[in-house]
């Protein structure tokens, strides 16, 4: 019943914002991955269930777990239309719901969450201080680019830096904010990843220590982990 109680949560939460129109399908692997909201459009390519599931509950995808075999292997298409209010509103909190709704609605799905503690990083603060730029961006824009391990920072909290953290595969482990530092800090990070001999650029944990003044130490970390109790595969819409 609690179970069930979840799933009619989340349509209760977006019945006042659904997209206009949402549709699914199975994608062939072409192994280019993407996903975009741009022009009033949501669009996904090639994706797994279990990675729209932690982007969709805003956690990271090791933290969800369960279902059957296809949730890690089958690759899906989205293309939705967000409504014109949200489109000029751009309220996260209403576009995870409605991304929420569709999922559970599509893929028939059944979660709970679980609580457990894990074996994580937390990113802290060096001894000599943070070496990042608070910015001066007024708004809510923020944001990251990469490429070939340079990271540009825009606007950004230190708690959303630590879940960029726990995406990169140079960390491997999920990380959490200590850093006890607030507001918005605007940075470059640059490092290698050591299998270039030509690469004189530092690791990630050297390059967050000398270009940040921020450390990443052991740390056990709560989680909320999202559990799948029941997924199905849609009808082609």
């Amino acid at each position: 019943m609690k179970k069930l109680a979840l799933l009619l949560a989340v349509a209760t939460l977006t019945v006042a914002q659904e997209f206009e129109v949402a549709s699914i399908r199975q994608a062939t692997d072409d192994n280019d991955r993407s996903s975009d909201v741009d022009n009033g459009r949501y669009r996904v390519h090639n994706l797994t269930l279990k990675t729209l599931i932690s982007r969709a509950w805003d956690v990271d995808e090791s933290e969800v777990s369960g279902g059957p075999n296809w949730v890690e292997s089958d690759v899906w298409d989205i293309n939705a239309k967000i409504p014109a209010e949200y489109a000029t509103k751009r309220s996260q909190d209403q576009f995870l719901h409605m991304v929420q709704e569709r999922l559970a609605d599509r893929f028939q799905l059944v979660i709970h969450r679980d609580q457990r503690q894990i074996s994580g990083y937390a990113l802290v603060a060096g001894k000599s201080g943070q070496k990042m730029t608070t910015s001066k961006q007024s708004g809510d824009g923020s944001g990251f680019s990469s490429h070939n391990m340079h990271l540009k920072a825009t606007n950004v909290t230190m708690e959303a830096f630590a879940r960029r953290l726990s995406r990169d595969r140079d960390i491997g482990k999920l990380v959490v904010d200590r850093t006890g530092l607030t507001g918005k800090f605007d940075f470059e990070l640059e490092w290698s990843r050591g299998d270039d001999p030509l690469d004189d650029r530092p690791s990630i944990l050297t390059a967050l220590q000398v270009q940040l003044g921020l450390k990443l130490e052991s740390a056990k970390v709560p989680i909320q982990a999202v559990v799948i109790d029941r997924a199905e595969k849609p009808q082609e819409n």
